[in-house]
């Protein structure tokens, strides 16, 4: 297992995957699953609250969708966010220029459902541990961050990709928590500007929003990635041992 982690070098090894032709079709495909899942949530709240002129103003996407209907496909979203997760953590490992690949697809429906019980295994830690000032909930987020990633490279289990994941974080938990401020901060700041469209026109806001965070997800996934290959000992030639 390598013994250095470079905050640079996950940045730059995002960088480099946003840059590609997978990375672009990747970006895409986030930017349309974020608008549909604005639309859907937002038909959601305007069939539990009614449509009045205010409330249509504040959800511009919402397409006046029968309750029912619309929790299904939030139900179907979420389902179909996690396999496009799964996909892209995949893409970003290995052969990005070659999405998709049938290994990125592998295995596909057994993965997605134990992404999904470690997810809420691990939301589930991270709110128990917040509740005690905090710092236990942000030691626990750190040291379980490549758990959802193990499953998906190393086709792990449940409990195996839980304690994988504290292994390889054993050594590095400040870096990986300065990247996660680092990749929070750009998140924030691309979320921020495309805002500032909703004060011209909320349609165009709510369309901008999604656009920008197709690229902030991506960008996001593939530095997570770039710090796993860097840990895990399995390194490109772009992720050479420099720290920072």
């Amino acid at each position: 297992m390598s013994t250095e982690f470079s905050i640079r070098r996950s940045l730059g090894y995002a960088v480099e995957q946003l840059a590609t032709r997978g990375g672009a079709l990747l970006i895409v495909a986030y930017a349309v699953y974020q608008v549909l899942t604005q639309s859907v949530v937002q038909s959601l709240v305007i069939g539990a609250l009614g449509s009045t002129g205010e409330v249509s103003q504040v959800y511009p996407l919402a397409i006046g969708l029968p309750v029912a209907v619309s929790t299904a496909l939030t139900v179907g979203l979420v389902v179909g966010g996690t396999a496009l997760g799964v996909v892209a953590m995949r893409a970003l490992y290995a052969d990005i220029d070659a999405f998709p690949t049938p290994d990125h697809t592998r295995r596909l429906a057994r993965t997605v459902g134990a992404t999904i019980v470690v997810s809420i295994i691990v939301s589930i830690a991270i709110f128990v541990g917040s509740l005690f000032l905090l710092l236990p909930g942000l030691f626990l987020a750190v040291n379980l961050v490549f758990a959802a990633l193990v499953v998906v490279i190393e086709d792990a289990g449940i409990v195996e990709s839980l304690k994988r994941s504290w292994s390889l974080s054993s050594g590095h938990r400040f870096r990986l928590f300065l990247l996660g401020v680092v990749i929070s901060v750009v998140t924030g700041l691309v979320g921020f500007v495309a805002g500032l469209f909703t004060g011209f026109d909320p349609l165009v806001g709510a369309l901008a929003s999604g656009a920008v965070s197709g690229v902030a997800s991506v960008f996001g996934v593939a530095a997570l990635v770039g710090a796993y290959r860097q840990i895990a000992g399995d390194t490109a030639d772009s992720l050479d041992a420099t720290t920072v």
